[in-house]
């Protein structure tokens, strides 16, 4: 089963890096023009529509075949991608990613709940490790595309590869539906005790807490990327894609180290270390005014920030299975992530546009710092 689960992760990954943030940001700001906040305000959308999206996906899944919810999810991205090739504006840009994410979000919703379902807690640090990396590949392959359309007049193609990559997710999915039954529907957590009511209640706050404030950073971080490296560096995507592969690779090792030696019950944490050096980096990089320092600065949060991933997806995933009806757990904890990517890109979009991208920058390093305390407090009161 995670072969499938794997495919559907590269495919889902590279769609949304590509379309949304990678070529969005150069489509926006060189191609149409756009101001500077608006590739933060894309990000916005599409954290608004995963948290529309989350609780009503995740019930569907406790209710009906994940065959239809996979359907519905490949018509919606189709969809969104059509609008903006359609079109060719800013408007429509963001009218057309609120539609894609619809389905990215039920997508995504399907692939969580199968791992979930096929996994044990002392192997989802492992399983959602190679998700990771699956991730980092895919993140490159966007970023990859992007760069090398951005060098063309044919923004089209972009576009185009976005449908090629939502038929591949969908034909991948399709194949996590065809497995065993049981690892679909089956509610009750294999190997873990059932937990009171109160203590499974507490569990899911603090990880929805975490979840919230983790996606809020991350989005955050993604929004101010795109005005710093295009406007504040004036580098190029692709010169900007060269400078942060050293990070990509130092992100994949602590990745990969992170799921593989992380134990249930102390991820909280390590969580709380990693946010720490990224609260670090980040504030290293406001000193950045060239290309060099900014590359130097981005391997410490690429190690933070790829440390992070295994262990706070493994974490939502125990959440989510502690009890019965764990596709509906499954869609309040991405409820809560569909918050975070709201409020992240929306504050350090406002902050952009009143004060400037460096002091965002500012503002982002404090918020990471608060989260290293949350999930260190978290560790204290929850065991993830």
């Amino acid at each position: 089963m995670l072969l499938p689960v794997i495919a559907s992760v590269f495919a889902l990954d590279a769609l949304t890096t590509l379309v949304v943030i990678a070529y969005g940001n150069s489509y926006l700001i060189n191609t149409l023009g756009a101001p500077a906040a608006y590739p933060a305000y894309a990000l916005g959308i599409y954290g608004f529509v995963k948290l529309l999206t989350a609780p009503a996906g995740g019930w569907l899944l406790d209710k009906v075949r994940s065959t239809f919810v996979i359907a519905t999810a490949s018509v919606l991205e189709l969809c969104g991608l059509v609008i903006i090739l359609a079109t060719n504006t800013a408007a429509g840009y963001l009218a057309g990613v609120g539609t894609l994410s619809t389905g990215i979000a039920l997508a995504w919703l399907v692939v969580f709940h199968a791992l979930g379902a096929g996994s044990d807690p002392e192997a989802r640090g492992a399983a959602t490790a190679y998700m990771g990396l699956t991730s980092i590949s895919a993140t490159a392959v966007g970023f990859g595309i992007a760069a090398l359309v951005s060098e063309t007049r044919y923004w089209q193609i972009a576009f185009a590869a976005g449908i090629a990559l939502s038929i591949a997710a969908t034909a991948a999915m399709l194949r996590v539906d065809r497995g065993p039954a049981q690892l679909l529907a089956g509610h009750v957590e294999a190997g873990l005790p059932r937990l009171q009511a109160e203590n499974r209640r507490r569990l899911r706050i603090i990880a929805g807490t975490v979840v919230f404030a983790h996606f809020a950073v991350v989005t955050a971080t993604l929004g101010a990327f795109g005005p710093f490296v295009l406007r504040t560096l004036d580098l190029s995507l692709l010169d900007a894609g060269l400078l942060l592969a050293p990070a990509g690779l130092a992100g994949a090792s602590a990745m990969y180290i992170a799921g593989r030696r992380s134990k249930h019950g102390r991820r909280l944490s390590e969580l709380a270390l990693l946010y720490g050096l990224a609260a670090a980096a980040v504030a290293w990089m406001l000193a950045a005014h060239g290309p060099v320092l900014f590359a130097l600065a981005a391997v410490p949060l690429a190690i933070a920030l790829g440390g992070v991933t295994p262990l706070l997806n493994a974490s939502l995933l125990d959440a989510a299975r502690a009890g019965e009806r764990s596709g509906a757990a499954l869609g309040w904890l991405f409820f809560a992530e569909g918050l975070g990517s709201v409020v992240g890109p929306a504050a350090i979009g406002a902050t952009i546009s009143v004060s400037g991208v460096r002091e965002g920058l500012a503002g982002l390093a404090c918020a990471i710092a608060l989260l290293a305390i949350t999930a260190a407090v978290g560790g204290r009161l929850a065991r993830l």
